[in-house]
């Protein structure tokens, strides 16, 4: 039997993805800025997805990148939609990830933004917030209300198949100009933020001067052990690395 549910959640997803691509887009207009939302670009890519490879090789699937007047990613954009909130751990541990590691690996990257939409627990929140991913959040509440207005339910519980086939069925009816109408006022709320999150990025690789507020040092040791290190102030940390150079055959207690 098909999945009507995940039929009408993809596609109530990849309308919201349309209108974030959209609004970033229009942000980044008058700074003639590329958008990269993946697809064929003759010199860089074949095929369709959007790839960015990290320093050891691994590939990364992200939904969209705005690049400098270099060429270079600037901002990494996340767009995720989840119904229930026990697939939330997934979803958020993996975006931590591939946005952490593609920040290491690409320093002209300024902000990392997630778009999520639907059921996410504070948790999982709190887990991209200290990873650096900034949040834009848009309430599964809201998303029924919208949809509702074009008679569609989209509230259902897990188990039951005959709301979605029914919602499924009305979604499919819709002509392009609803299914954009529906995806704007989902994003509505949110639009200015996004806007701002971007702009924002963009004006601060402007800036010449800018103060560190916190410093983070990833250390490996002899063993592939790792250790994270933060310190408030690049003195602190810079007095923490010369430690590091005194000859010693153990540095255990400096990494502490």
């Amino acid at each position: 039997m098909p999945n009507y549910a995940s039929k009408l959640g993809e596609a109530v997803g990849h309308a919201a993805e349309a209108e974030i691509q959209r609004i970033i887009q229009e942000s980044v207009k008058p700074f003639d800025l590329y958008v990269d939302i993946g697809g064929p670009r003759p010199g860089k890519r074949k095929g369709k997805k959007l790839l960015m490879v990290n320093d050891t090789g691994t590939e990364y699937q992200i939904d969209l990148a705005v690049e400098n007047k270099a060429g270079e990613p600037l901002i990494l954009v996340e767009s995720k939609y989840i119904r229930y909130k026990k697939h939330n751990r997934d979803k958020a541990s993996w975006t931590c990830v591939a946005h952490y590691k593609l920040r290491t690996t690409y320093p002209s990257v300024r902000k990392s933004i997630a778009v999520i939409m639907g059921e996410w627990t504070e948790s999982s929140k709190k887990l991209m917030n200290a990873f650096g991913v900034e949040l834009v959040a848009i309430p599964f509440e809201h998303m029924s209300r919208v949809l509702q207005d074009f008679e569609i339910e989209f509230n259902w519980p897990e188990d039951n198949n005959s709301i979605p086939k029914r919602s499924w069925g009305k979604w499919k009816k819709l002509d392009a100009a609803q299914v954009g109408e529906i995806a704007q006022r989902i994003l509505a709320p949110q639009a200015a933020s996004i806007r701002k999150l971007v702009v924002d990025a963009i004006r601060s690789e402007q800036v010449l001067i800018k103060n560190v507020d916190k410093i983070e040092l990833l250390l490996k040791t002899s063993q592939g052990e790792y250790f994270l290190k933060k310190f408030p102030s690049a003195r602190e940390a810079a007095m923490y690395l010369l430690g590091l150079t005194r000859d010693a055959d153990d540095v255990q207690g400096l990494l502490r």
